[in-house]
């Protein structure tokens, strides 16, 4: 069997492909994955025997899974040719393909892994200062394109997985929903990639460090969290480690400066994803504060990582954080409480051991790569059979 996963780079779905591919590759089942890149010639990576990356030009405005498709059609389509599955495991990026199912006859499973219409009404509720041009096109211009395009990978594919169960709920709405051909797939993380990764910290430190990793937009909740975070002045020796970039960088670094916070947060921008690793192992612990989301890797990963995580008490976030048990959930929208649990967590080194352990079991037992990848195949064999 030889399986093509068709993504774009960049963010948790490129966390997830990576993950599934190199999860199929050590199974010894070959796996190409093609994926857009700003700047790309169509370079070809491999990995090593079964695994390699085919990086495809794609143009640097949007919508660009949608360029994506129609740039590198003929290249794909002759290149697809040659594999037993197709998986779109970004839809947006590979529903293009179900015009041409004659020319390229092979099963095709599609991942879902948001709610387009969840986000957007999240969005409509927050104040209108966090509004930003990129937003309402991504919002209300690209909707339409994300509507029908899921709309199309329902109807066309072979079978069409879900990364979580609160995006499954939403999307079994759609009139072209097959409960006979869906399930549910839940995200997975490299344990391997976790356990490679070294401590960078070298010497003691007398501090708490807290974490949060994400585009810095409102849907992430970072301006929440730097209200939080303000509120625990009268709390010495803590400090917060923002990673990433986006559209409200500088209102984050303005709150900081008007709110004296710069001795005590850090705006350090992107990273490689390795290095983040790292840096969750350096912190206490992590904060997702988002508003809507389906189902974030930065939180699986800090679990994997034995890190405690604080998030809204929101389905997402249920799907994975047990109140008091493998992390806390504050009130969803709620300064307050969202400080309070920070400092609860701040103030009790065994209670953030506790947790940690707790988050650790539970992603190893229902998010690893070396499980999940076996609903993948089962997935694979069955389209392949019907095929």
């Amino acid at each position: 069997m030889k399986v093509a996963l068709i993504s774009h780079e960049g963010g948790g779905i490129r966390s997830v492909t990576a993950g599934l591919g190199k999860s199929l590759a050590k199974r010894k089942i070959e796996t190409t994955i093609f994926t857009g890149i700003t700047r790309s010639n169509g370079e070809t990576e491999k990995i090593d025997d079964y695994l390699q990356i085919v990086r495809l030009p794609i143009p640097d405005f949007p919508p660009r899974n949608l360029w994506f498709q129609f740039l590198n059609f003929k290249r794909l389509s002759r290149a697809l040719s040659n594999f037993t599955v197709v998986h779109g495991v970004s839809p947006t990026a590979s529903f293009g393909l179900t015009f041409f199912k004659k020319r390229i006859p092979k099963p095709f499973v599609a991942t879902i892994h948001d709610s387009y219409r969840l986000g957007q009404k999240a969005f409509v509720n927050q104040p209108l200062s966090l509004w930003t041009v990129s937003d309402l096109g991504y919002y209300f211009v690209d909707y339409p394109f994300y509507d029908y395009s899921i709309s199309r990978v329902l109807a066309s594919s072979s079978h069409t997985t879900f990364c979580s169960h609160s995006v499954f709920a939403d999307i079994s709405a759609f009139k072209s929903f097959d409960h006979s051909k869906t399930s549910v797939i839940c995200n997975g993380i490299d344990f391997d990639e976790i356990e490679s990764v070294k401590n960078p910290q070298t010497a003691s430190r007398n501090s708490i460090s807290i974490l949060y990793a994400g585009r810095l937009f409102w849907m992430k909740g970072i301006m929440l969290l730097l209200e939080a975070f303000s509120r625990l002045k009268d709390v010495e020796n803590v400090n917060l480690n923002i990673f990433g970039r986006g559209p409200l960088r500088q209102k984050v670094e303005r709150f900081i400066l008007d709110h004296g916070l710069k001795d005590r947060v850090s705006c350090l921008g992107h990273i490689s994803h390795r290095n983040l690793i790292g840096e969750i192992k350096n912190s206490d612990f992590v904060v997702l504060p988002g508003l809507y989301e389906a189902q974030p890797m930065i939180l699986l990963e800090a679990m994997g990582c034995r890190k405690p995580v604080v998030a809204f008490d929101l389905p997402f976030a249920r799907e994975l954080v047990s109140n008091m048990n493998n992390g806390l959930l504050a009130k969803a929208g709620d300064i307050d409480d969202l400080s309070n649990k920070m400092r609860l967590l701040i103030s009790d080194e065994g209670l953030r051991n506790k947790m940690g352990q707790s988050a650790y079991y539970h992603v190893r037992k229902k998010h690893n790569w070396d499980i999940q990848v076996d609903k993948y195949l089962e997935v694979y064999y069955k389209v392949i059979g019907n095929n």
